[in-house]
Formats: C-alpha cells, sequence, structure tokens
C-alpha cells in the first residue's frame, strides 16, 4: 500500500498509509498528518490519490511546499520523492538516501539571470554611492536600489536618536516618490530590536511568524512581510534599512535578505564617506581607508559576478532567440520605444509580480485599459478572468447591481438571480475604469467590499466571499478630488497602493511612427492587403500635431488613411486639424524647445526596418532592396538600434 514517511528532526520514522481520500497536511491537529514545523500553516498542503497514482497540492500555505528543492503547487509523486515543508521532510513510498542531506534547488537560469542581474545592480550601487558625498542625494539613492534590488513595497533609512526614539532620514515607495506623513507608520519592534542587537530580522509572513506574533503594530498596520538590516560602522549599528510589504506574503526570502545585507555593508561605509566629508574633519587616510574597504568589496562582487557568468554561459543559448527590450515581460501588446514607455514597462514589470491593488491615472486614450490587461495577463491571476467596468456609464443604482449582483425580486424585472462582476471576477482581475466619477455613496460600498473581502448582492442577505485583485483608472486627480471632498480618503489609498501614470501622446512623440505603422499593419492582416505607406511629409504632420485625443484619436486616424488612400496616402487625406499644424511647428512646450532630430530619424527608421523584416519574412537581403539600402548598411542599422530577427 502506498504510505508516506515522516522523517522527524531527531531522526524517527513516522509512516503514514496512503487510500482512496486525500490527507491533508500541516499544524493543525484536525489534519490527517499533524506536523509541528514552524513554518508550515495550520492546512499546509495534501497529498490525493490521481488515476492510480498520487500528488501533493499546496493548499494556500504562507512560506511554500517544496518537492525535490523546487517550489511547488502541484506535483506528481515518485517513489523516493520528498516534500519539504520548512525543516520537516515526508517521503512518498520509500526514503531516497541520497534526498536525506540538505537539498539545493536545480539550477533555473532565469533565476540564476535574475540572481547575476541582482548582482550587478549591487555593484552599480556600490560605485555610484562611493562617489556620492551629499547625504540627501546618498540617502535617496540607497533607498532606490534597496526596493528596486529586492522588490519592496516601501523603504525607509532609520537612526536612532539620543532620546530613543527613531529618526527617518529618508524613505521612499514602490515607485520612486517620497512616502508621504500619514504612511510612515512601521513596526518600530522590528527597527528597535535591529537597532540594538544588531542582527538582521526577516519575516516573509509576520502575521503568522512565531517571533513576531505579540507584536501589536504587525496585526495593527497589516503588515505580510518585512526585512530590516542594520547600518554597521566598525562595531557599532549606527542605523538599519527597513523594507516592508503591507499586502503581499513571502515577498522577500533568504536571498533578499543575503543581498540587502550587502548593500548594507556598502552603504556603511559610504556613509561615512559622506559624513567625512561634510565635516571635514577626519585625516585623508581614514577616508582613503574607507574607501579601499568598498574597493574590497567591489572586488569581491565582481568574482562572484565572474563565476556566475561561467555558469550561465551554459545556459543561455535556449533563450538568444528570445527577443526583449530590456523587460521581464514581453508586452507585445504595448507599443512604443520612448523613454516614458519604457520607464512604465519596467514599473509594470514590478506591479505584475505583485498582487495589491493598482491605480492607473492618464488621460483619456492613452492606453490605460491596455495597461490593466498587461497587468493581469502577465501575472499570477493570468488563468483567472478579466472583467472591466467603465463606472462613468451608470447610474449609482445600476452600477451598485452590475457589480454586486442581485437576488431574485430585488427589485422590478429581476424575474431571476444574477451574479455580480465581482463575483465573475473571483479568483481573477476587476477592472473598474473612470473610478473618479463614482457617487459618494458607491464608494462607500466599495470601500466595504475591498476592506471585508465579500459582496452583498442587492436585495439578499448572505454575503459571498470574493477573490479579486482591483486595478482602477481615472483621468481625473484622484488625490485633488480628496482634497475637494468629492473622493473618500479611505477608498483612496486602498485603490492606490501602487501608482502607475500613462504619458500623454505628445510626450512620447518618437513612438508616434511605431503606433502608425503597428495601426496600418494591422488593417492590412484583417483585409488580406498590403500595409499603405505614407507620401513625404505625412508622417511630419503627425508628429506635429498635439493628439489631444491620444492613441486612440491616432487609432481613428490611421482607420481614416486606410478608408480613404489608395497604396500611398497623401497629405490632403488628413483631417482637417492634422492637416493645419505643419511640420515646422514647434512641439508643446517653451518657445524656444525644439525636438530632437535623431531621435526622430531612429525612430522612423526602426518603425520602417522592422516592417520590411516583417514583410519579406526577416530576409536581410529582400528587406534592404524594399527599403533602397544594401545589404551591407541594413546590416550596420541592425546593430546601431540593436534590432533582432525573429524566429524564420
Amino acid at each position: 500500500m502506498p504510505k508516506l514517511i515522516l522523517v522527524t528532526p531527531d531522526g524517527r520514522q513516522v509512516e503514514h498509509p496512503l487510500g482512496a481520500e486525500p490527507v491533508w497536511i500541516g499544524r493543525s491537529r484536525e489534519n490527517g498528518m499533524p506536523i509541528t514545523d514552524p513554518r508550515a500553516s495550520r492546512r499546509h498542503c495534501r497529498v490525493e490519490p490521481d488515476n492510480g497514482s498520487y500528488r501533493v497540492v499546496d493548499d494556500g500555505s504562507a512560506n511554500g511546499t517544496l518537492v525535490n528543492g523546487q517550489l511547488s503547487r502541484r506535483h506528481d509523486l515518485g517513489p523516493g520523492d520528498v516534500i519539504e515543508i520548512g525543516k520537516t521532510r515526508i517521503f512518498f513510498e520509500r526514503i531516497d538516501e541520497g534526498r536525506t542531506q540538505e537539498l539545493e534547488p536545480p539550477s533555473d537560469p532565469g533565476a540564476l539571470e535574475r540572481e547575476r542581474q541582482n548582482l550587478l545592480r549591487l555593484q552599480r550601487t556600490a560605485r555610484a554611492i562611493n562617489g556620492e558625498l551629499d547625504r540627501s542625494r546618498l540617502f535617496g539613492l540607497l533607498l532606490d536600489h534597496a526596493i528596486d534590488i529586492v522588490r519592496a513595497e516601501r523603504g525607509f533609512l532609520i537612526v536612532p536618536k539620543e532620546d530613543g526614539d527613531l529618526e527617518f532620514v529618508a524613505s521612499r515607495n514602490f515607485a520612486g516618490d517620497d512616502v508621504e506623513a500619514t504612511e510612515l507608520e512601521i513596526s518600530r519592534s522590528f527597527a528597535n530590536r535591529v537597532l540594538e542587537t544588531g542582527e538582521a530580522v526577516c519575516a516573509v509572513n509576520a502575521q503568522e511568524d512565531e517571533r513576531f506574533r505579540d507584536v501589536a503594530s504587525i496585526s495593527i498596520l497589516g503588515l505580510r512581510s518585512v526585512l530590516c538590516v542594520p547600518l554597521r560602522e566598525r562595531e557599532d549599528v549606527v542605523g538599519a534599512i527597513y523594507l516592508d510589504n503591507r499586502l503581499a506574503r513571502r515577498a522577500f526570502g533568504p536571498d533578499d535578505l543575503r543581498m540587502l545585507d550587502s548593500l548594507a555593508d556598502h552603504a556603511a561605509v559610504a556613509l561615512r564617506n559622506a559624513r567625512l566629508f561634510a565635516d571635514n574633519e577626519a585625516s585623508r587616510q581614514e577616508v582613503e581607508e574607507a574607501q579601499s574597504r568598498v574597493q574590497d568589496l567591489n572586488a569581491r562582487l565582481e568574482q562572484i559576478v565572474r563565476g556566475q557568468s561561467v555558469e550561465l554561459e551554459g545556459l543561455r543559448d535556449a533563450f538568444r532567440a528570445r527577443k526583449t527590450i530590456e523587460t521581464k515581460y514581453q508586452y507585445t501588446e504595448i507599443i512604443g520605444r520612448s523613454p516614458t514607455v519604457l520607464q512604465t514597462l519596467r514599473l509594470l514589470d514590478r506591479v505584475v509580480d505583485s498582487e495589491v491593488p493598482v491605480y492607473i491615472h492618464g488621460e483619456s486614450g492613452t492606453g490605460k485599459e491596455l495597461v490593466a490587461r498587461a497587468i493581469h495577463t502577465h501575472g499570477a491571476r493570468k488563468d483567472g478572468p478579466f472583467v472591466s467596468e467603465n463606472c462613468a456609464a451608470l447610474t449609482e443604482t445600476l452600477l451598485e447591481s452590475e457589480l454586486f449582483g442581485y437576488v431574485r425580486g430585488a427589485f422590478t424585472g429581476a424575474d431571476r438571480p444574477r451574479k455580480g462582476l465581482f463575483e465573475m471576477a473571483h479568483r481573477g482581475t476587476l477592472f473598474l475604469d473612470e473610478v473618479g466619477d463614482m457617487s459618494q455613496g458607491m464608494q462607500r460600498k466599495l470601500l466595504r467590499v475591498l476592506q471585508e473581502g465579500e459582496v452583498r448582492p442587492v436585495g439578499g442577505v448572505e454575503p459571498v466571499r470574493v477573490d479579486v485583485r482591483i486595478v482602477s483608472a481615472s483621468n481625473r486627480d484622484l488625490r485633488e478630488m480628496v482634497s475637494n471632498g468629492e473622493f473618500r480618503e479611505d477608498l483612496y489609498y486602498r485603490l492606490r497602493v501602487l501608482q502607475i501614470s500613462m504619458p500623454p501622446l505628445r510626450e512620447r512623440r518618437e513612438d508616434i511612427p511605431l503606433l502608425v505603422s503597428h495601426f496600418h499593419d494591422r488593417e492590412a492582416r484583417r483585409s488580406g492587403g498590403k500595409p499603405i505607406r505614407l507620401a513625404p511629409g505625412v508622417m511630419d504632420h503627425l508628429m506635429a500635431y498635439d493628439w489631444p485625443g491620444n492613441i486612440r484619436e491616432l487609432e481613428n486616424e490611421c482607420l481614416r488613411m486606410v478608408a480613404l488612400s489608395g497604396e500611398v496616402v497623401e497629405a490632403d487625406v488628413l483631417s482637417e486639424q492634422i492637416r493645419g499644424h505643419l511640420p515646422s511647428s514647434l512641439p508643446p512646450g517653451r518657445a524656444d524647445e525644439v525636438r530632437d532630430l535623431n531621435r526622430l530619424v531612429q525612430a522612423v527608421e526602426v518603425a520602417e526596418i522592422e516592417k520590411a523584416l516583417r514583410l519579406c519574412e526577416a530576409n536581410k537581403t529582400k528587406a534592404a532592396e524594399s527599403l533602397n539600402i544594401s545589404r551591407f548598411a541594413l546590416q550596420r542599422k541592425l546593430e546601431k538600434y540593436g534590432i533582432e530577427l525573429g524566429e524564420r
């Protein structure tokens, strides 16, 4: 009969037979196989039958379930496989002696690449802070890099005051902004512990961590993950770097602690250098000694990076053909190469990996729903539904029934019950567009749902639990609306845990050629014809126009070009307001501000080269002929602009 074999820390073996029913494992005594490991959740995982075999399924545990050293949500078990929960090991059917020693997860090219990039970032950070002698800029630089390296939500640089209180010398949030005074509350117990003992603290789920269960501030502030490391100057602790995440569990791990501890070593030396420079009381020898210590740390980092480069080289071949644009995920649905777009995509990388609510701010037509869909598509909820609603399009009564649903007989015409959008979006994402147009009454009802995690259908009595990630958007300034009493402040902070600001098209003009090419290519695929071409001067008109309707207006203009033109678009086909903007007119801004011709030329060349490569199926010779340049000239431009060929 199949069985599980529990190996206790003292070496004893306890067998548990498996049958036709699932066996739950966890700290609760109600489990079929209770364990006492402090890292186990009350109901951690289960082993269940599956067509004659067995599999282990993680039951939403706080610290995860490892199978053969690798984090797994679901894994088919084979003889000798070992399930790890903290330090507890459970073997399936038989004990594999080769797995009784400490297990190491197999090398993963993606994980190894991320670690290597973190080390390189740590190198660059060390070099940057070693050359920064202005204390205020140094503080901000340290926190920006600390948050970026471990993907924290907030960060604080803390030093002890003479009266025993804590002083916040710098603060940052996820998006790189200074933390507002109303958000400066942290777990001072964590910070004081680190400052007093000089030992770093990492809590993957602070509310369930046995070490901090009695700390009142953990529960009051709703903290999930906390990471705090000391800043040491010789033997003295002179401060601490405190990072937390108020919503995500297991946001930090041992690797994050190690990286932040290394950064703290560099930071302490850099802070000492800045203080010595400001005070002008130390000798040159002391400063040189401190710089020498930083150089030693850099040398050690470089040695680690070189070693990882050798290991990574053998794993890269499988990833070379994959085209990237300096981001973790391939946001093919978002068109643009401008600095503002790339900055948004890099921020989106970090937003996607979290589970917290996101607020998207931008003018109408900037692509807010497109970004919301990207967050869902690339995130952990991608297998769940994506549901959207425009809050400005419905009255309060209709919006309430649309979001929360209703029961039969709730109002005239309600002849049968209907699920609301919250229930439809269960285990997925709910996008609320134009949330700033909600009435005060609807704002109050939405806040209750976000606080309690349950909805009550119109006319119903029993609440329904929902698990939904909220992404909201508005073209209005919610902060100003809060100041004017038009929007609830508590709801504002619930929705705006993370914020993404969408740039208007007039601030990313270099993306216009790429967008025009994209829309024309799309229409050509729909009709089965060839993409139309622009006559000389047409693009100049498009680049000079301000586009108050942003990308949506540009898309409509491209559809107009396709409908009214043959193979070539002439300037007289353009809308009157666009023809009225002469190519020689300046972009909005100062009267003496002009456009960067190099960037405009690059944008046009990149768009046309990529179009030619697509139409010629990546054949360089044919693409060069269609562009009326030599193959050698095309190759030089490919290298210059970093354009990679897709799979042939």
